[in-house]
């Protein structure tokens, strides 16, 4: 379903609005860079399947996928996305997904897009959890997500298949009262 209102976003000169159609292109030239690939299990190798990813989350049904770009604020270059996807409005939780052009890894940027996506998935959607799959693998994203206040579930075996390989993920999940990492170091973090 479209949302109505966006994540809170405050990065310098960085805005968050939703991924459009035209956007397909940008996304696509880094979301299917070999460096980017490795650590996900995503399909879409062209613009016209990155497309169609994004159509689906255009959708108005409760239970579409969810979709923000992150764009420069000068000259709306798409430098990061965040979003959900396996939304079920049934038992209100969806799986967090995200993603960054390589010229940004390391800068924080995936953290802050998490949390705030987060953060909106229990204040607009009144989700009760947002989990997430990683690969093995992906030591980067797993430091995000615990970053954020997620908690490791466990090893889900040959969970999903990655470029015709079954490849095990670790499966974490936050819920409404779980706090972020600086909440437990004594800083103050912003309200779930």
């Amino acid at each position: 379903m479209t949302p109505t209102t966006l994540p809170a976003l405050a990065l310098p000169g960085l805005r968050l609005r939703r991924l459009r159609l035209e956007d397909a292109e940008a996304w696509a030239a880094y979301i299917t860079l070999p460096e980017v690939m490795r650590h996900t299990s995503s399909t879409a190798s062209t613009v016209a399947e990155v497309a169609a990813v994004i159509e689906r989350g255009l959708e108005r049904e409760p239970a579409s996928p969810v979709h923000f770009a992150i764009v420069e604020t000068d000259g709306g270059r798409l430098v990061a996305h965040v979003g959900f996807h396996t939304v079920s409005p049934l038992n209100r939780s969806a799986e967090i997904t995200y993603d960054v052009h390589p010229e940004r890894w390391g800068r924080g940027l995936a953290r802050a897009a998490c949390e705030a996506a987060v953060r909106w998935g229990f204040a607009d959607r009144g989700w009760h959890r947002v989990q997430a799959t990683t690969l093995e693998s992906n030591l980067a994203s797993q430091a995000v997500l615990r970053h954020c206040g997620f908690v490791l579930e466990g090893k889900l075996r040959a969970f999903r298949v990655v470029r015709g390989e079954p490849r095990d993920y670790l499966m974490f999940s936050r819920l409404p009262g779980d706090r972020p990492l600086e909440a437990t170091q004594g800083a103050a973090a912003p309200p779930a």
